[in-house]
């Protein structure tokens, strides 16, 4: 009865320990692929980022070239308004140059004929003969006082002219200041510090695999079992009484 038994036990002992063992290394083949996930999850991601990392910095690029190209063609734009506002107020300056040219030429056409006309009015005197002495003179002088009067009239007449063209002369100045610094405003400076590259991709830290399990704890526990079966199904007879001897009993 006793091999039977033991046989048995035996098989009972060992079912169990490769069950232990066959759930260890399914435990371990599962943590395994787990590990395995991770680190090819963490590789595809790691990837993704660079590929960001590398359109975003070529949209920086981008954009920063095109910020470079609008700042030179408002520049370009400034210089070409510059310039009309410069020959705008060169035209206006001729224009204000001729027209004090115009009163100059009318004021010296006048005080050749104002002088024209006072010779006239002396000789006239002279040569009436009616008069004499203070009588005469008085006549001679009413001619010069008036012409006189006739070409203080026009001397202010230039004068009037002339300081309204330095007035009007001014005003073109300003104008063409003005128009230069509503030019100037426009410019714009939108790329004013070149855009820098992304930081590197942090490299993920590869898992390593968990480490194999041990058999020698599905054994022992196999082992266990056998003893355990035996010591319940045969007791002392079953072992022969090798039990006292492996396991003395405590005595009280």
């Amino acid at each position: 009865m006793c091999e039977p038994t033991l046989l048995i036990s035996a098989a009972l002992g060992g079912a169990q320990a490769m069950s232990g063992m066959q759930q260890q290394n399914r435990a371990h083949r599962a943590q395994v692929a787990a590990v395995d996930r991770s680190n090819s999850m963490a590789r595809t991601k790691y990837l993704n980022d660079i590929q960001i990392s590398a359109y975003n910095d070529q949209r920086k690029g981008e954009i920063f070239s095109a910020k470079l190209k609008a700042d030179a063609a408002s520049r370009t734009a400034y210089a070409k308004q510059r310039d009309i506002n410069q020959q705008e107020a060169n035209r206006a300056s001729e224009s204000v140059q001729q027209e004090l040219a115009e009163k100059i030429n009318e004021a010296q056409f006048e005080s050749q004929a104002n002088m024209a006309k006072a010779i006239q009015a002396q000789g006239s005197v002279l040569a009436s003969g009616q008069q004499a002495g203070q009588s005469m003179m008085l006549d001679l002088m009413q001619a010069e006082r008036e012409a006189g009067f006739e070409q203080a009239q026009i001397n202010a007449t230039v004068y009037d002219a002339t300081r309204a063209y330095g007035i009007k002369q001014y005003g073109v100045a300003l104008d063409q200041y003005s128009a230069d610094v509503a030019a100037g405003n426009q410019i714009q400076t939108s790329a004013s510090i070149a855009p820098g590259a992304s930081f590197m991709t942090t490299k993920p830290v590869k898992q390593a695999y968990p480490e194999k399990p041990s058999s020698l704890g599905p054994i022992l526990s196999g082992i266990t079992t056998t003893i355990g079966m035996g010591s319940a199904i045969g007791g002392e007879g079953f072992w022969g009484g090798k039990l006292d001897k492996w396991f003395p009993k405590k005595t009280t």
